[in-house]
């Protein structure tokens, strides 16, 4: 009899813990999916106070580097470097927009191909190169503000071969290899942060938070509002957190 009753709490115990595992589970969405529309919204707000003074800068940007950056001997630099500099003005335009679509984006690179299919002088590839590189880096600034996203062939995610182990140690591995910067950026996940408030949360002080914070920031997963604003979490540092996530919860039922 009593070994019936020890099998009977034993069954019983064993759907408890299933149960709350399963609410742990449901619990663990839900804050993930409160987290994103914080992202979101935070995103929303971003883009729609700096959008017109990071389009002006994005085309003054490209107008200087071009200028500075051509071949200065080529008698063909003036024609160049007007018909880069439209182009360049019209893509940084496209940062302006609420989405932005692969087609555009490809339209825009084979607009750049036709370009190059005129170059005369093997000097031509120095100045195409530079105004790849521009477009290239807005195109990534689309992504980073989640209204540009490549899903095409070749963007497939998750391909091993595509691991470079030089950039992902310092950019991503490095940046949450530390149980402050990581506890920092998980706190930041669900709210902004002011300097005072990670101070007290972490317990570290004056410079030693500063450190930590720095290599947040200089890795693009944290930004501050500004000089001395609050601190809140990037698409690149929430995107990190989800990955440790997954990873934890697959390696911990191994």
């Amino acid at each position: 009899m009593q070994g019936n009753t020890e099998i009977y709490y034993k069954d019983e115990l064993h759907s408890i813990k299933e149960e709350v595992t399963s609410l742990r589970n449901e619990f663990s969405r839900f804050l993930q999916r409160a987290n994103q529309q914080h992202i979101d919204g935070m995103l929303a707000e971003m883009r729609k106070n700096f959008m017109k003074p990071m389009v002006d800068y994005l085309c003054e940007d490209a107008n200087e580097r071009m200028h500075n950056n051509m071949d200065r001997e080529c008698g063909m630099r003036e024609f160049c470097e007007t018909a880069f500099r439209d182009l360049l003005q019209e893509t940084a335009g496209l940062v302006g927009r609420g989405k932005v679509g692969a087609e555009t984006v490809k339209q825009y690179r084979s607009k750049l191909e036709e370009l190059r299919k005129e170059a005369k002088t093997p000097q031509c590839s120095r100045c195409f190169s530079e105004a790849t590189g521009l477009f290239e880096k807005q195109v990534k600034l689309m992504s980073s503000l989640r209204i540009y996203e490549d899903k095409g062939e070749g963007s497939e995610k998750g391909d091993i071969s595509e691991i470079e182990p030089d950039k992902i140690v310092p950019e991503v591995c490095e940046p949450v290899a530390n149980k402050q910067r990581l506890l920092m950026l998980k706190a930041l996940s669900g709210e902004s942060k002011t300097f005072s408030e990670l101070s007290k949360l972490t317990g570290l002080r004056g410079g030693n938070l500063l450190f930590h914070l720095q290599k947040l920031l200089d890795t693009g997963m944290v930004l501050q509002r500004s000089e001395r604003g609050d601190y809140i979490i990037t698409p690149k540092g929430y995107s990190t957190l989800q990955g440790l996530s997954r990873i934890y919860s697959e390696i911990g039922e191994v």
